[in-house]
């Protein structure tokens, strides 16, 4: 595995001083992960990581790093972020689409987290959306001592795995169904056009039906879920020791709380949770209400470990 650096196009590369100083969130880089799943994009904005904690951000199926940028200049004022672009998504190539699996996220996950070390990152808080909350819980169990906390964000891998579910995995993989449902369920679980942080994020689901390698990766990921080892509860606690928040938005239609709760009791009973009156995305949706929510959580991230 080998990593490569674009420059921000928008300035030079020191556009943070390395000791904190400076204008601030301004920084855009790229860093170009090459994983055993394809190349993949991670984009680096906000603080020098050797002045400020890492903040690693993994989006939901479909989408891409993009989806956090409701709350990213926020974030960036405290944080050194790095967001990443799943293979197939954003920035990133996929190599072979028959091994991208939301298993996979999780090895790609750690992959991307040992190449940042290059460009000065030590140690992570993981926010992950969706299947994102789910390789960030199955990244802090490769290397729980690079992860300080979790913020898992409607994580997949907690809900009841029963004939309904398993089927909607299944029928969702399909290759027209995917094709034709990819708009209206983004629109179902997202919530209305008019909010402007969803805006951009239904746009691109829009595109995808038009996009044959994403409208795979769309179909794999949703397909293995059906994976038994995405069953998250059924190996009891996970992380004891690590500070995990739960966020989740009660509007969901998808990924309903109320089929969750007691997988997320059960799989991580030492976790804090917070409901908040949204869908599937409420960094996008309510990005207020969602830094509030989080706020605390992330602060006490922050303090220098010993």
């Amino acid at each position: 595995m080998e990593s490569s650096r674009a420059s921000n196009p928008d300035g030079d590369d020191h556009a943070l001083d390395p000791d904190g100083g400076g204008p601030g969130p301004a920084r855009r880089d790229t860093v170009t992960v090459r994983t055993t799943h394809g190349d993949v994009a991670v984009h680096l904005s906000g603080r020098f990581p050797g002045a400020a904690p890492g903040l690693l951000l993994l989006h939901a199926n479909p989408g891409d790093h993009r989806d956090f940028d409701p709350i990213v200049a926020t974030l960036g004022k405290t944080w050194a972020i790095a967001a990443v672009d799943w293979p197939g998504y954003g920035e990133s190539t996929v190599t072979d689409l028959d091994a991208i699996t939301v298993e996979a996220l999780g090895e790609i996950a750690e992959q991307v987290v040992e190449a940042l070390t290059d460009n000065g990152f030590r140690t992570f808080t993981v926010l992950g959306n969706s299947v994102g909350g789910y390789a960030a819980v199955r990244l802090a169990q490769r290397v729980e001592a690079r992860v300080r906390g979790l913020v898992l964000v409607q994580p997949a891998g907690f809900a009841p795995r029963n004939l309904l579910s398993r089927g909607l995995f299944r029928v969702m993989a399909r290759p027209g169904v995917a094709r034709r449902a990819v708009v209206p369920c983004a629109r179902m679980y997202l919530g209305s056009a008019r909010n402007a942080g969803l805006r951009p994020i239904l746009e691109r689901a829009e595109a995808i039906p038009r996009d044959p390698t994403r409208l795979a990766v769309y179909r794999r990921l949703w397909r293995t879920l059906d994976d038994p080892r995405v069953d998250l509860p059924a190996a009891g606690p996970l992380l004891p020791d690590l500070p995990v928040l739960v966020v989740w938005g009660r509007n969901d239609p998808i990924n309903p709380w109320l089929l969750n709760r007691r997988g997320i009791a059960r799989a991580l009973p030492h976790a804090e949770v917070a409901v908040l009156a949204a869908r599937h995305e409420p960094f996008a949706e309510t990005p207020g209400r969602f830094l509030d929510a989080v706020r605390a959580f992330l602060t006490a991230r922050t303090e220098t470990p010993s």
